[in-house]
């Protein structure tokens, strides 16, 4: 192995590690009602049931970030996830600067689902 490629396979762990950290928390928050998101989903006028499925399906995607052959799908749904964060900061009338930290995720999303592309199946 080169070590291009060790650097390279490093840095995208690191990158999997990262994400993988940040969308646990996000679901901790979620999961644990903190008064951040509960007044956030509030003001995106979702029911709170929701908050609690987000905060799993955070959960599942961080988890799948680490199954072999799932690294893509995880990234893509994450993403996709992260799309409709950006949407209701929007749709609720926030400045684009509070959702940057959705934007950021999604672009680093796409980027490790664009490196891991060879496990979506071509069908």
């Amino acid at each position: 192995m080169t070590d291009a490629f060790n650097g390279r396979r490093l840095g995208e762990r690191g990158l999997r590690l990262l994400l993988a950290a940040v969308f646990v928390g996000a679901a901790g928050m979620k999961l644990t009602a903190s008064e951040f998101e509960v007044s956030n989903f509030e003001r995106f006028g979702y029911p709170s049931w929701f908050m609690y499925a987000v905060g799993i399906a955070q959960v599942l995607g961080a988890v799948s970030l680490w199954v072999r052959g799932s690294v893509a799908y995880g990234a893509l749904f994450l993403a996709a996830m992260m799309a409709g964060g950006v949407a209701s900061h929007l749709r609720a009338g926030d400045p684009v600067v509070m959702a940057a930290p959705a934007l950021g995720l999604l672009a680093l999303l796409c980027g490790l689902a664009f490196v891991r592309r060879s496990e979506l199946s071509s069908a």
